[in-house]
């Protein structure tokens, strides 16, 4: 198959392009240097060329809570518009799609952004399956304002920060689900190979939840006393919990909290 991927410099993507890249499919990564989601498929135009793909796996997004409580307009038009040009442009490819689990309670704009692209994809594309991606972690993260990125910064600092300990859960601190990307991109794999789910949307997560707390005491664990543990106010935008309702079909999880957190 002829399959597209888009964002793939980012942490997922550049991790899914290595695990397709000795497959037989015809594999072409669309990366910031050559893809502008707002705007035009290349640019160079060669619009026609890429109207054949079988399958595109839309990965490229702005994906920081707390920046897009600063500037929705930003998120709301490359993850919104940006996937809208998607579709406007490849009407006939099987669309894979990375939501969101904070799709399930939309208390910031990145969350807004995420399900508004679901109702895009649904409405117009002919074969699709949407992935509600929840905490993605394993080998190097990206994502400055994620909780891996944030323990290897304490690690520098000497210091991590909690943001918000009075939570209705068993230590006050946030309660999330936890994937290895090794995991979740082996889902992406197995929905490259079969039919399009056409459902609401397929939950890509471990399965088993822990609270921020627990994460950050698991890593402590596992690498040795890195940093201390402080405690600071809420931060806007972020669910007191966000845990899969269901497990995917998709979803095979081999790797555990340990794996995650192991530097």
């Amino acid at each position: 198959m002829k399959i597209a991927i888009t964002g793939s410099d980012g942490y997922i993507g550049s991790v899914l392009a290595e695990k397709l890249k000795d497959t037989n499919h015809d594999i072409h990564l669309m990366d910031v240097d050559n893809w502008d989601i707002r705007t035009t498929p290349m640019k160079d135009g060669l619009i026609h060329h890429w109207l054949s793909f079988d399958v595109v796996v839309h990965l490229a997004a702005l994906v920081k809570v707390g920046e897009s409580v600063n500037k929705p307009w930003d998120y709301y038009n490359t993850n919104i518009n940006g996937t809208q040009k998607i579709i406007t442009h490849f009407p006939d490819a099987k669309i894979i799609f990375a939501s969101t689990g904070a799709a399930f309670a939309l208390e910031s704009p990145y969350a807004k952004s995420k399900a508004a692209a679901e109702d895009l994809i649904r409405n117009q594309c002919k074969e699709y399956t949407i992935f509600r991606f929840f905490n993605v972690g394993g080998r190097t993260p990206s994502n400055p304002e994620g909780l891996y990125a944030a323990t290897i910064n304490a690690c520098k600092s000497g210091a991590l920060t909690i943001f918000g300990n009075d939570y209705d859960t068993k230590d006050g601190t946030c309660v999330r689900d936890y994937v290895h990307v090794d995991d979740l991109c082996d889902a992406i794999i197995k929905a490259i190979n079969e039919p399009g789910a056409m459902s609401e949307y397929e939950p890509i997560g471990s399965g088993k939840s822990y609270t921020v707390l627990e994460y950050i005491t698991a890593f402590l664990e596992q690498n040795g006393p890195k940093f201390k543990v402080e405690f600071g106010p809420r931060r806007e935008g972020d669910n007191e919990s966000s845990e899969v309702p269901f497990m995917s079909k998709f979803m095979n999880p081999k790797h555990t909290l340990k794996d995650i957190v192991k530097l």
